[in-house]
């Protein structure tokens, strides 16, 4: 007797709705659109009203400006500190609430450095992006990523502590029906992360076993079927990556396709030219833009409108554009530069209301 197929549960068929919608978009013959995104800050700071970058300033202000929700909300769920699973539980109550709004939710996770940072103590430590510890700081002298997969290694220990305290943030929304796009340990094919390709700067296998045993971590043993995993290198911007020192090219780290749902790069570019473009169609998955701000984001005069139009005429693969927050002084979010409310308004700007789920 052969046996039965299980059921999926709601949150698998949610997650195959929103991999299909997005796989719709990037797959059309002929354009469709592509879903508006804004992230909203690090941890908790999404919860903050006065802090300049979170849900107030760079989302409920958008939606004032403009009238319209961006279909995609992000958070990242580390780099400034380690949030402690309280701090990320009150950023999980902002993202569960765009969810149930009908909204897409990002969460990145840019990691501080776990030779420097053993998580033990997270009230008193919590690390910052200014110290030691920084995702912008480096292996120690003779360490190999492949230190994090090693139990006889005293990182890997620590590796573990911050995969199970993001595993729990992460079960908490898939437990409230959350769908996440998952995107972990981004730009690696550049040279300022811990984990980019100043630590293995001739062989890409490090990185794709550590990327590999995460997604196989929580897929298998958390059990984590919310998560749609997003592979998000850093954009070559037409350097030659025979004899540059700082890129390999976007497909270098590539851990394969049974561990990738839906490519995603990296994109500073005033007027979004793409340099990866032909290779990130050519690799066969969805396609998105998960971060992107202008190259001079202190002046606030960036035309927000022309994305959509560059996107349209040039890069039509593209299902998603997510912009990245602002900082004090800098004006890098849609909120703060020129003609949003025009970019959310075009016909071709796929918003929160305009998600197929919440059309009635």
């Amino acid at each position: 007797m052969p046996i039965p197929t299980p059921t999926p549960t709601p949150i698998v068929i949610q997650r195959a709705q929103v991999l299909d919608y997005i796989a719709s978009l990037s797959s059309a013959p002929v354009f469709r659109g592509a879903i508006s995104g804004q992230n909203a800050g690090h941890g908790d700071e999404i919860t903050d009203d006065a802090w300049y970058r979170g849900y107030h300033t760079m989302i409920e202000a958008l939606y004032q400006k403009t009238g319209e929700w961006p279909g995609i909300i992000g958070d990242d769920f580390e780099w400034s500190r380690s949030f402690t699973p309280a701090q990320l539980s009150d950023a999980n109550e902002v993202l569960i609430n765009y969810a149930r709004a009908g909204g897409i939710v990002m969460v990145t996770l840019t990691p501080l450095n776990p030779w420097f940072h053993d998580e033990t103590d997270l009230t008193s430590h919590p690390g910052s992006w200014e110290g030691p510890e920084s995702a912008l700081s480096g292996l120690p002298p003779g360490a190999s990523l492949d230190d994090l997969l090693n139990p006889e290694k005293p990182v890997h220990a620590a590796w573990m502590r911050k995969l199970d305290r993001i595993a729990g943030a992460l079960q908490e929304l898939r437990d409230a029906g959350v769908v996440v796009l998952f995107r972990p340990m981004q730009e690696m094919n550049a040279s300022w992360y811990w984990w980019g390709i100043s630590s293995h700067p001739s062989d890409p296998g490090p990185f794709i076993r550590v990327y590999r045993a995460m997604h196989d971590y929580y897929s298998n043993e958390k059990g984590l079927d919310n998560l749609l995993w997003v592979y998000s290198p850093s954009s070559t911007h037409g350097n030659d990556i025979r004899t540059s020192t700082v890129f390999r090219a976007v497909d270098w780290d590539y851990p394969g396709d049974d561990y990738v749902d839906i490519i995603a790069g990296t994109n500073y570019a005033d007027d979004m030219s793409i340099a990866d473009y032909t290779v990130y169609v050519n690799m066969g998955k969805p396609l998105g833009i998960a971060e992107y701000e202008p190259e001079n984001y202190s002046t606030g005069n960036w035309d927000t409108s022309l994305l959509i139009k560059r996107i349209k005429n040039d890069y039509p693969r593209i299902a998603f554009f997510l912009c990245w927050h602002g900082y004090f002084g800098k004006s890098g979010a849609l909120v703060d530069n020129l003609n949003a409310d025009i970019l959310l308004a075009d016909p071709f700007v796929i918003n929160r209301d305009d998600l197929p789920w919440n059309v009635r």
